[in-house]
C-alpha cells in the first residue's frame, strides 16, 4: 500500500440515517484501495447511531462515533481529522455521494505545490443535474476571494488541517469556504481538477431559505474575519453574492457598475435572471419535478 496512502474521509451527520448510509456507501465504493471513514454523530435523536451501527460496524474500515451533545458539524468534522490516521484526509457531507473515482483522481492530481486538489462537482437537482467549474486550473488566493471557486470538499495533508486547527466553529455557515481561504493563504493555490467526481444533492432542500439572519451573519463574520486579506474587488464581488443572498435586483447602472470588478458572466446571469422572474421560477420547478411536474398544482 505504499504507492497509496492511507486517505481518512470525515462525514459528520444528525437526523439522517438513510442519506448517510447513501453517502457511505459511496465512499467504500471507491476505487482507491486504501480509505478509512470516520463518521460522526452529532448528538442524533431519531435512530441514524442504531442503523449505522448494524449496517457497518463490522467493516473495519468504519470508525463510527458519537457526539453526546450536539456541537454541530465543524466539531464533527474536526473531532474526525483528530482521530483520523491517514496521511490526507477529505470530507463527504450525508447527503451527498462520491462517485467511485473521486479519490484516486484527487490522489492522482494531488502536488505539494498545491495547497489542497478539489474538482468539479456536479449539482443534483433531481431530475435534473448541472456540472459546476469543469475546468482544470490553479486557484489563487485572490480568485477564491472572489468566490468560492473550489467546492466543499478537497483533498488535504491531514496536518495542514491540524496546523490551521480545523473548521471554525464559531461560524454558523461559510466554513468550508472559510477553511479553503485560510488553506490556500498559508500553503499557496488549489489545484481544481476538471473531472466531477462529487455530487451534491440539492433537491430534497430546494425550499431552504438561503437569506435567513443566521446566514447574513456569518457571512458578514466571514468577510470581517478575511478582510485584511481582501483587496477592493474581493469587496465588491462579496457584496455582490451578499446581494444574491438576499435576491435583490440588480438596476442596469448597478449591472455595469459591477462588471468592473470581474465575474462578469455571473452577474449578467443574475441580472437577466431577476428580469425575467417568471422564467426562472420555471426553471427551478422544471429542475425540482420535471417537465410532468409543471402541470401539477
Amino acid at each position: 500500500m505504499s504507492q497509496y496512502p492511507l486517505i481518512s474521509v470525515y462525514m459528520p451527520t444528525y437526523n439522517r440515517a438513510q442519506m448517510a448510509c447513501r453517502a457511505i456507501d459511496s465512499v467504500l465504493a471507491q476505487d482507491y484501495p486504501n480509505l478509512e471513514l470516520i463518521v460522526v454523530d452529532d448528538a442524533s435523536k431519531d435512530d441514524t447511531q442504531a442503523v449505522l451501527t448494524a449496517r457497518y460496524g463490522a467493516d473495519n474500515r468504519v470508525t463510527i462515533l458519537r457526539q453526546e451533545t450536539g456541537q454541530g458539524a465543524c466539531a464533527a468534522r474536526n473531532r474526525a481529522i483528530t482521530v483520523a490516521k491517514g496521511e490526507f484526509v477529505t470530507g463527504i457531507d450525508d447527503d451527498d455521494e462520491f462517485l467511485p473515482q473521486r479519490l484516486s483522481q484527487l490522489f492522482a492530481a494531488y502536488d505539494d505545490k498545491y495547497s489542497c486538489v478539489c474538482s468539479a462537482y456536479i449539482w443534483d437537482y433531481g431530475s435534473v443535474k448541472k456540472t459546476l467549474f469543469a475546468q482544470e486550473r490553479a486557484v489563487s488566493l485572490s480568485e477564491l476571494l472572489d468566490l468560492h471557486t473550489l467546492s466543499n470538499q478537497a483533498l488535504v495533508k491531514r496536518e495542514r488541517m491540524l496546523q490551521l486547527a480545523g473548521f471554525d466553529t464559531d461560524l454558523a455557515a461559510f466554513q468550508d469556504y472559510d477553511m479553503w481561504v485560510r488553506v490556500v493563504a498559508a500553503f499557496g493555490p488549489a489545484l481544481r481538477i476538471a473531472e466531477a467526481s462529487y455530487k451534491v444533492n440539492v433537491g430534497h432542500e430546494l425550499g431552504r431559505i438561503t437569506n435567513s439572519p443566521k446566514r447574513m451573519d456569518a457571512h458578514q463574520q466571514f468577510v470581517a474575519k478575511h478582510r485584511p486579506l481582501m483587496s477592493e474587488r474581493n469587496l465588491q464581488n462579496q457584496m455582490f453574492y451578499r446581494l444574491t443572498m438576499q435576491q435583490q435586483p440588480l438596476s442596469l447602472n448597478a449591472f455595469l457598475s459591477a462588471c468592473r470588478y470581474g465575474l462578469v458572466t455571473l452577474k449578467w446571469r443574475y441580472y437577466v435572471k431577476h428580469k425575467l422572474a417568471g422564467l426562472s421560477q420555471l426553471r427551478i420547478r422544471l429542475f425540482s419535478k420535471g417537465v410532468r411536474g409543471l402541470f401539477k398544482k
